[in-house]
This record gives C-alpha cells, structure tokens and sequence, in this order.
C-alpha cells in the first residue's frame, strides 16, 4: 500500500526532476525497490506470479463476488463450504482435497476486500427487521422526540440483551469469507431456542446499572428471586 502510494506520487513528466530518496523517507518504504519499481525492473508481486495463478483472474473475482454476496444475505461461507465449489473451476485440486494453506494466504493476500472471520448469530426475525428504512425511521424519531421535550443526550440510555442458551447446542465457530468493510458480520440461525435472557443498560456517562434477568416458562420459583439487595418484579 505504501509502496503503491510512493510510485503514484512521482510525476509522470519525463522531464520533471525526481527525488526518489525524498518520496521513499515520505512514504517509509525502500529506497532500492522504489528504484527499481520505477525503473520498471521489477513488477508487483501479483503481476509477477500471474503465471502461477490456480484460477483465473475472472474466476477469482466471481468468487470473491459470491462471497461478499453470500455475506450481505446472513449466510457466509467458510474455506470448508467453499472448496468444493474450487475444485470445480480447478479439477487437480480434487487429489488434494482441496487449495492448500498457502494459496489461501495468496488468495486473502490479492483480495484485501475479503477477510476470514468468525460471524455472530441472528434470528431470522431481527435480520429482516435490520434494514436502512427501518434504522433510519427510528433515528428521525427519536431526534425529533429529543428536540421537541429538550432532551439532553448526557440522558441517552444504552440497553442491549444477550441471550444465554440453555441447551447443548454448540455455535459454529468456523471463520467465513465477508467483505472487509464490516467489521461485525452476522449468520442467520434457527430462533426455535430456549434462552435466559440478561438485560444490561448504561448511561451516555457511563453509570451502569444493575443487569435484569428474564427466564423463560410460565411460572417461576421464589428462591430464584432471594437475592440479599435486590428487588425484582415478577410475571408470570
């Protein structure tokens, strides 16, 4: 990247003077390979082992595509789930079970647009509701709620839940394929669950208060409830 940086900032004028040394010190790379990358005796690393490509570029791409699409609708791949579908466009990869580590590290390394990470589960439901038009209405209310009572925003209350899973169910932690822009991706998962439910809220000031617990059934046991300091309401 910095190198890249580095040769697009030297004028493409012949007859404008270089400093190659000065634009090196700028961008912290070095100095000989500045050289001889602008002297066009060496090229960059990926046009220089194009020859070694498995896949071709158009198929790398429609890859990379698929991924990143897969991705947007809440069901990533992994290398797992992706390598059959390699060895389709590269039939010797077949005598291997598959591309070997090194390549992978090739292929995350020629598409920085990608990258391999574990993904968090969200239900159906919440996945279909988390969209621009849902977000941004809620937003607009809530600024225009703020504007119309004078609310500071020192009174904005943070409030997240997390559910705690109450089978033996185990979440997949294979890493998947997403876009490299997102920094949380998601996979969507079966909401048939059982979960305890634990409530956590915070201050725009950062005074957090108590967490709250929600179990599930119909009915509930008194001695769940026999915390010395606590009051907790209870329905049923």
């Amino acid at each position: 990247m910095r190198l890249n940086k580095a040769l697009t900032s030297i004028p493409r004028d012949p007859l404008t003077s270089v400093n190659l040394r000065a634009i090196s010190h700028k961008y912290n790379v070095s100095y000989d390979t500045l050289w001889r990358r602008h002297h066009g005796e060496t090229q960059p690393w990926k046009t220089a082992f194009k020859n070694l490509q498995k896949l071709t570029p158009a198929q790398e791409e429609r890859v990379v595509n698929w991924a990143i699409f897969l991705s947007i609708q809440g069901q990533p791949v992994d290398k797992d789930t992706l390598t059959p579908k390699l060895i389709q466009l590269y039939p010797a990869w077949a005598r291997t079970s598959g591309p070997s580590n090194c390549w992978w590290d090739l292929f995350f390394r020629w598409h920085p647009e990608i990258k391999l990470q574990k993904v968090s589960g969200i239900p159906p439901k919440h996945a279909q509701a988390f969209n621009f038009t849902a977000v941004n209405e809620l937003f607009e209310l809530l600024d225009a709620v703020m504007k119309a009572y004078n609310i500071p925003w020192r009174l904005v209350l943070n409030t997240d839940e997390k559910g705690l899973q109450s089978g033996s169910q185990k979440v997949d932690q294979k890493k998947c394929l997403v876009p490299l822009e997102v920094p949380n991706m998601v996979r969507l998962q079966s909401d048939n669950l059982q979960l305890v439910t634990v409530i956590k809220c915070v201050t725009a000031e950062g005074v957090a208060f108590d967490p709250a617990f929600i179990f599930p059934g119909e009915g509930h046991f008194e001695t769940w409830f026999d915390v010395p300091g606590f009051e907790v309401s209870r329905h049923t």
